[in-house]
């Protein structure tokens, strides 16, 4: 149980550093991660989300995971972090605001690799952090 964690905060530390050979080191080949905006397949489509999409409006991006509990193969985890919104993500152009990364994941480890994962990032945070969604 303990190597799953320690997947989940190589994944964690992969995403951080923007190492995408390391990233596919950690995926299973038919992995399918479940968003709000679709699912992705594969290492290649966990990439370009996680790696080409996020650090580029969050080029220094900084993520770890805390809290993790497993359950037989199922990990649940927060993701916590912060990075500077420096290029355009969903449709908002750069603000320079230093934004608040967290949300709550869950993924299925075998093998030493994550398998299937849920993501569901507090965009409402992000926005409010960019000053596009004033709390008042």
């Amino acid at each position: 149980m303990a190597q799953d964690e320690a997947v989940i905060q190589q994944l964690m530390a992969a995403i951080s550093s923007g190492d995408a050979a390391a990233l596919h080191a950690l995926l299973d080949p038919e992995l399918v991660s479940h968003g709000a905006l679709g699912d992705v397949h594969g290492p290649a489509g966990f990439e370009e989300v996680m790696i080409a999409n996020i650090r580029t409006a969050f080029p220094d991006v900084q993520v770890r995971a805390v809290g993790i509990i497993q359950a037989g193969d199922l990990l649940s985890w927060r993701v916590e972090g912060a990075a500077t919104h420096a290029g355009p993500f969903l449709g908002i152009a750069p603000t320079g605001a230093t934004v608040r990364i967290q949300g709550i994941h869950q993924g299925r480890v075998t093998n030493g690799r994550l398998v299937e994962h849920w993501q569901g990032p507090d965009i409402l945070a992000m926005l409010v952090d960019m000053g596009k969604l004033p709390l008042t």
